[in-house]
């Protein structure tokens, strides 16, 4: 974590808020009042076509997942706990074996942002922190979801603490989210990745059917129980990953030998050794394979981006990866 000292006080007169008065920072705010304003600038121009019509109100969006509406979908065989209401009698005389009804569910889109912000993702070596471009992502994702009066959600890892704020519609739950993600990270009390797995299993309750949940990290902490509750959650929910690196983390410099410190204790290494390259190649390109295989069962997306990133450039793929 980087600290910083003389850091103007936070504002949203971009979104309509008054400044509040200025309050001592310890430590930098993950995004500046001329991001937020450029954030809210690009999410009034995306395109149409990108976006659900604004006309759209709560409860006329039609899900791609099943469930208890009032839309006639199909019919399948009766499976044991079937609500008895559905079965259709009709069809069940005529074939002689049970089926039930199967109802489309409609419903208010849903968008929950997950933004990683452990221990591994308080690096950056050039324009900003990993944790930052993850908060930046997030911030478009859910102003451009506001425009299309979807409910959104968000929740910020810390390690193995996480913050949730539930789906709620509105200006007033988008400015929440906003300075939820603009706030200095809290101190980190270990070097390690977040970790996922009791997120995941909330988000098993709490995650409404039909969702779309955008999660941004470097996945390092994610083990393959975690990768199984993914699955899970993709049965029910469009899961998207999206992949934040620092450019050191994609092409190992060449430092020499550098003293490094894991876990308080140092390290000499060698960055100009064939053998250590040639590893962290390997063991780079493993990741990108996972991720990208886990993104396939997912019947997902999974966005890469760096750090250095601009704005404008990210909108762009953003748009590409929600359509």
């Amino acid at each position: 974590m980087f600290r910083l000292n003389g850091l103007k006080p936070f504002g949203f007169e971009e979104f309509g808020w008054h400044r509040p008065k200025a309050v001592p920072a310890l430590y930098a705010p993950l995004l500046s009042d001329q991001e937020l304003a450029e954030i809210a600038a690009i999410a009034s121009e995306a395109p149409a076509g990108r976006r659900m019509s604004e006309h759209l109100q709560r409860g006329e969006q039609a899900s791609r997942f099943r469930g208890a509406g009032i839309d006639f979908e199909d019919l399948r065989p009766y499976q044991p706990g079937d609500d008895p209401r559905r079965i259709d009698w009709r069809v069940t005389a005529r074939l002689r074996k049970t089926f039930v009804r199967i109802y489309g569910e409609t419903r208010q889109a849903a968008v929950w942002v997950i933004v990683d912000r452990g221990a591994s993702m308080r690096f950056g070596t050039r324009t900003r922190l990993k944790s930052a471009q993850a908060a930046r992502l997030a911030a478009l994702i859910l102003s451009g979801a506001n425009r299309s009066h979807d409910a959104l959600a968000i929740t910020l890892l810390d390690g193995e603490r996480h913050i949730s704020h539930p789906p709620r519609a509105g200006r007033a739950p988008l400015y929440n989210a906003l300075e939820a993600l603009r706030a200095p990270c809290p101190p980190a009390p270990d070097s390690e990745p977040s970790r996922w797995t009791n997120l995941l299993a909330e988000l098993e309750i709490s995650l409404p059917q039909g969702s779309r949940l955008w999660i941004f990290s470097d996945f390092l902490g994610l083990s393959s129980s975690d990768e199984r509750l993914l699955g899970r959650l993709a049965a029910r929910s469009d899961v998207r990953l999206g992949l934040i690196e620092d450019t050191v983390e994609t092409d190992l410099p060449k430092l020499g030998s550098i003293r490094l410190m894991a876990g308080g204790a140092a390290l000499a290494v060698d960055t100009s050794a064939a053998a250590l390259r040639n590893a962290y190649a390997e063991y780079h390109a493993e990741h990108h394979a996972r991720l990208q295989a886990l993104a396939l069962r997912l019947r997902g997306h999974l966005l890469m981006a760096g750090t250095d990133e601009a704005l404008p450039q990210l909108a762009t793929r953003l748009f590409e990866h929600s359509s």
